[in-house]
C-alpha cells in the first residue's frame, strides 16, 4: 500500500463532505505452559482443516468493518474478508462476537483461531500475538458534538472527558497523550457517540474510518463531526496466535487477494476509494 496517509485523509474529506479505533517462582512450570501453549498454537491449520471451519472473533459492533445490517445479519469488510480467508483455506467461517477488549485475551486462550475486528497492528499487541500483512490501514481522530469546539484535534485533550472503545488502539493513544480529565470506556462506537451528542463526553477518540462512515449512515450522525488531523496512521492486520503456521497461509490469501483486484474492490465498497498495492 502506497501513500497511506494520503489515502486516508481522502477518507476523510470523502467522508465528512457527504455526511456534512510471575510465574517466576515455578519456572519449570512456566515452561511447560508455554510450551504447551506454543504446540497449540502450532496445531491451528491442521485443526481449521479437520473442523471444517474457522473460528473468527470479531465485535460486530463497529462499522463498517463488522456490525449487523438490518436484517441482523454480520457483515462488513472485515466479514467478507474473513469469509474470502475461509473459501481460499476449503473451509466455512464461524464468526463469535464479543467486546474488543477481550478478543486478543480469547485469541491467545484459544476461543478463536483468528481476530478480525479492524485491529491496529501495534508494538504491544505483538507481544502477545501475531498478525497477518496488513489488508487496510486506519489513524486515530477526534469527534466531537458539532457546533461544540471542545477540541481542535486528538492531541487537544487536556482537561477533557474523553470517549473511546475499551481495549482498541486508540485507548492507547489517548493515554500516551495523557492530561485528559476522565477517560470513558465504550463497547463500540455507536455507544461512544451517543453519550458524546448528549454531552456526557467531551470528545471521542476513534478511528477515521468508523467515525466518517457513522456520521455518514447513521441518523444521529449529523450531531457530530471530525475535528483536526489524522493522528498516528497505521495498518491493520488479522491477529493469530503467536508462531502459528496459520500466519503464512493467510498472508498468502491477502497477498494473492491484491493482485487479483479484491482487496481494491472491497476497500471501494466500505471506504469509498481504492489504495494501491
Amino acid at each position: 500500500m502506497k501513500k497511506p496517509l494520503a489515502a486516508l485523509f481522502s477518507i476523510a474529506l470523502l467522508l465528512v463532505m457527504t455526511a456534512c479505533g510471575s510465574n517466576a517462582a515455578n519456572p519449570t512450570s512456566h515452561t511447560a505452559t508455554g510450551e504447551a501453549q506454543q504446540a497449540e498454537s502450532t496445531n491451528t491449520l491442521e485443526k481449521i482443516k479437520q473442523a471444517g471451519k474457522i473460528v473468527i472473533g470479531t465485535t460486530g459492533n463497529y462499522r463498517p468493518f463488522t456490525y449487523m445490517d438490518s436484517n441482523n445479519q454480520l457483515v462488513g469488510y472485515d466479514i467478507e474478508w474473513g469469509n474470502i480467508i475461509a473459501e481460499e483455506l476449503g473451509v466455512k467461517a464461524e464468526f463469535v462476537t464479543g467486546q474488543f477488549a477481550g478478543l486478543i485475551p480469547g485469541l491467545v486462550a484459544g476461543k478463536f483461531d483468528v481476530v478480525m475486528s479492524g485491529a491496529n497492528i501495534t508494538e504491544e499487541r505483538k507481544k502477545s500475538i501475531d498478525f497477518s500483512v496488513p489488508y487496510a490501514q486506519d489513524g486515530a481522530v477526534a469527534v466531537i458534538k458539532k457546533g461544540s469546539n471542545a477540541v481542535s484535534g486528538v492531541t487537544d485533550i487536556k482537561g477533557k472527558v474523553v470517549g473511546v472503545n475499551a481495549g482498541s488502539a486508540f485507548e492507547a493513544v489517548v493515554k500516551q497523550i495523557g492530561g485528559y480529565k476522565e477517560l470513558k470506556e465504550y463497547p463500540g462506537a455507536a455507544e461512544s457517540f451517543a453519550d458524546l451528542a448528549a454531552g456526557r463526553v467531551d470528545v471521542v477518540v476513534i478511528g477515521i474510518v468508523a467515525a466518517g462512515e457513522y456520521i455518514k449512515n447513521s441518523p444521529s450522525g449529523q450531531d457530530i463531526e471530525i475535528v483536526g488531523d489524522i493522528y498516528e496512521v497505521r495498518d491493520i492486520g488479522v491477529g493469530i496466535r503467536k508462531n502459528d503456521p496459520l500466519k503464512a497461509e493467510i498472508d498468502k490469501i491477502i497477498e494473492a487477494k491484491k493482485q487479483d483486484g479484491t482487496y481494491q474492490r472491497l476497500t471501494e465498497k466500505y471506504f469509498g476509494l481504492t489504495f494501491d498495492n
